[in-house]
């Protein structure tokens, strides 16, 4: 049944599996980072602010998260077929994979990447290398991200 839940969802809200919304300014970079490294809150507001206007959706459940060991997330996918909502990751420092359904797609440091969260997914860390990333959420909007 859930196959025909997503197949319905998707073809009335047109969310792709997976997109790359565009590549986020160096100053938003440093002050993402800047959260982490250096504990800098004065700044979030600013962030969130840059992120909604980029997306041109309010983001919700917005956390900054850093890693210096490789990682799998366990299989994730919404069984809410009412809302479009995707799960958005932002690279800050280093590089990851997300898998989504039997695809593969390297998220590179600067770029504001979305996955459907109809789709079965997981974010993949393959390195020992410093990774720091924003992750948030968006509800997709048809007519203004469905172009």
């Amino acid at each position: 049944m859930s196959k025909i839940a997503k197949a319905s969802a998707n073809k009335k809200h047109n969310v792709p599996d997976f997109g790359v919304v565009g590549n986020v300014s160096p100053d938003i970079m440093r002050k993402i980072n800047g959260l982490v490294a250096e504990k800098k809150a004065n700044e979030v507001i600013n962030i969130i602010d840059y992120v909604n206007e980029f997306v041109k959706a309010k983001i919700t459940n917005v956390s900054v998260d850093t890693w210096d060991e490789a990682f799998q997330t366990d299989w994730k996918r919404s069984g809410d077929y009412t809302t479009p909502t995707v799960a958005m990751f932002l690279c800050t420092k280093g590089s990851a994979y997300l898998h989504v359904d039997k695809d593969e797609y390297e998220m590179q440091t600067g770029q504001i990447c979305f996955v459907n969260e109809w789709c079965t997914h997981k974010l993949v860390n393959t390195s020992s290398a410093p990774l720091t990333m924003l992750l948030a959420q968006f509800t997709w909007d048809t007519t203004i991200h469905g172009k």
